[in-house]
């Protein structure tokens, strides 16, 4: 029976009686030692996300690139950073979900926070845009200026082939296509964040497309893997499912950046 083994026989090399055991100990009164302190700490984690940064805007070197962007991934909490685009999803989430309810009613979209997308149609595409933004992500919001770039952003990726906005051009392709759009974006303009005077030695116009370049590494991340979850949502995008729906394509960019 398992109750009858005995016990494992030391191994070979290890005392059976440590070597302090025949020590004194030290006198009541006597103050214990402080640990050691280690020598040199580690450096700050996103000290070393900038210099990655610089390296990468230095040289333009795709690898660097994607092992910066590893780096601040990581010193992130990897997937678990997507917890920091919480309120940008819910800001987002019901803008994206007034393009579903378009896409739906096909022709007679159901209002959203009593806006109504159709009254928009035949306006200038980029004067559509810039309403669609005041209205679900006004000026006052938490990170104000990421969330609206980020929105417009992905307006522009998924309409930007008409010249007049048109409800009746929303499909659920162009949802999907804006949401992930929105993640990414969301995604590289806090990595933009840290790359500060990355680039001050760079020329302005290698420094843009070096910029650009970086930004395509997180929006092909997000293409990948937004297909997969975009099916197991099927094609409901009601507001709670886009603002979760966001998030999980989020924290699931954030989780493979952090293995490169």
């Amino acid at each position: 029976m398992g109750t009858s083994q005995s016990k494992p026989t030391t191994p070979g090399g290890s005392p059976l009686v440590p070597p302090w055991a025949d020590q004194d100990p030290p006198p009541p009164d006597q103050p214990q030692p402080d640990p050691p302190i280690p020598d040199l700490l580690p450096p700050a984690p996103m000290s070393g996300v900038r210099r990655a940064l610089r390296k990468y805007m230095n040289t333009g070197d795709v690898a660097a690139g994607r092992s910066a962007l590893g780096r601040y991934s990581r010193a992130m909490g990897g997937a678990r950073a997507s917890a920091r685009h919480a309120r940008a999803a819910r800001t987002g989430g019901a803008a994206l979900s007034a393009l579903a309810s378009a896409a739906q009613s096909r022709g007679a979209p159901t209002p959203i926070a009593e806006f109504d997308l159709g009254t928009l149609t035949g306006r200038p595409l980029e004067q559509a845009i810039a309403v669609i933004v005041d209205e679900f992500c006004p000026p006052g919001i938490l990170d104000e200026d990421m969330v609206r770039s980020a929105m417009a952003e992905a307006l522009f990726e998924a309409l930007g082939d008409q010249l007049v906005f048109d409800v009746d051009a929303v499909t659920d392709h162009v949802v999907v296509i804006a949401t992930v759009c929105f993640v990414s974006e969301l995604v590289f303009a806090s990595v933009a964040v840290e790359m500060g005077a990355s680039a001050e030695n760079v020329p302005p116009a290698s420094a843009v497309q070096r910029e650009n370049a970086l930004r395509d590494l997180v929006r092909a991340a997000a293409d990948e893997i937004a297909t997969p979850v975009v099916q197991r949502f099927g094609g409901s995008f009601d507001p709670n499912r886009l603002e979760a729906l966001i998030a999980e394509i989020t924290s699931a960019v954030y989780g493979e950046m952090a293995q490169w």
